[in-house]
């Protein structure tokens, strides 16, 4: 593990807004994970909600920008082990 890899920089991710009917907001996630598979990239919704009443659904969709990042990312030891302390 490098000291010099920043694991939490924006840079990492790619964010896409979407809003509309719910049906078409899930429509273009489902082709989100298709293309950037959620094991691979690590593909999920981190934002959805109606944003008025009756207004449009919206809907922001994250994922690592390689399947690269989403790896180290992944294998990032937690705390205890960085630390050396045991639970």
């Amino acid at each position: 593990m490098s000291d010099e890899f920043n694991y939490f920089a924006d840079e990492h991710y790619s964010f896409k807004v979407v809003s509309g009917g719910e049906g078409a907001c899930m429509t273009i996630f489902e082709a989100e994970i298709k293309q950037y598979p959620n094991m691979v990239y690590g593909t999920r919704i981190v934002y959805k909600s109606l944003t008025g009443n009756g207004g449009p659904y919206k809907i922001v969709i994250c994922r690592f920008k390689t399947p690269e990042l989403c790896r180290k990312h992944t294998e990032y030891p937690p705390t205890y082990i960085r630390e050396g302390k045991v639970l």
